[in-house]
């Protein structure tokens, strides 16, 4: 995933290791989404969300919320990563999926992991810009002469929103780009084949930032068959510095203090 095009393809793998056996008992969300129903436009220009996209990979902080729900028969799974990241280098990250829990903080080259209650040294992160990916997605389709459809006015956590939507006849799904070197999803070892992903834009009316991405595929994955994948990823006080600082977790503080790495 350190290329520009961010894929499901360690998530997939991560994912469908815990299908067996769970529920789809996940944090709730704690930020308001929405979801838009009804095409409104069946062809609209590329030009508004272009210029969102833009903006919003200007953007130096932010808090984030990205679910993703995976779905093979009657197996389902989800998981929810949330948190807060300062351009370039600082995060504070936790992932959820049922009992498994593990955290992320970095700040510059230095990062660590929490499994349980326990935080130990790990790889920082390269690329922690979230958008990071969405724009080039974007421009492939304008160069294979997609269509982009206007849907119905939406609201996502404070404002309203024009939204966009987009079919890739042959893609994989797309995640912010940091997602996948996140510890806990960074698996590869997997072949998924290409399938058409529907990305639906939620562009700020006010802000004129991309508020929400949401993504639906069916992607074959070898040896697990056909798994419906549903991802939404929900951006929320853009450009604040008082309410999107990184923080330090008071755990790592507590354990640092204790002079154990």
């Amino acid at each position: 995933m350190r290329g520009k095009l961010a894929t499901l393809t360690g998530t997939v793998v991560f994912c469908v290791a815990l299908l067996v056996g769970c529920a789809p008992g996940v944090q709730k969300a704690s930020i308001a989404s929405g979801t838009a129903t009804t095409i409104v436009k069946p062809d609209v220009s590329f030009a508004p969300l272009v210029a969102a996209l833009h903006k919003s990979e200007q953007a130096q902080e932010y808090k984030l919320l990205t679910t993703v729900t995976i779905q093979n028969a009657n197996l389902k799974t989800s998981f929810t990563e949330y948190g807060t990241l300062q351009m370039p280098n600082m995060a504070n990250i936790q992932v959820h999926e049922n009992n498994f829990n593990i955290g992320l903080y970095q700040q510059g080259q230095v990062a660590y992991q929490q499994d349980g209650t326990v935080w130990s040294k790990t790889e920082p992160v390269a690329n922690l810009d979230a958008y990071q990916g969405y724009a080039d997605i974007i421009d492939k389709a304008m160069q294979d002469h997609l269509q982009l459809a206007q849907m119905d006015r939406t609201y996502v956590v404070d404002e309203y929103c024009d939204v966009y939507r987009v079919i890739v006849p042959n893609g994989v799904a797309g995640l912010p780009t940091f997602l996948q070197q996140t510890p806990g999803t960074s698996i590869p070892s997997i072949a998924s084949h290409s399938s058409p992903v529907e990305y639906i834009f939620y562009v700020g009316e006010s802000s004129g930032y991309i508020r929400q991405v949401q993504t639906q595929s069916v992607n074959v994955v070898d040896a697990v068959g056909s798994l419906s994948i549903q991802t939404s990823t929900i951006f929320s006080d853009i450009d604040n510095a008082q309410l999107a600082q990184v923080q330090i977790p008071s755990s790592l503080v507590g354990q640092l203090e204790h002079g154990v790495e």
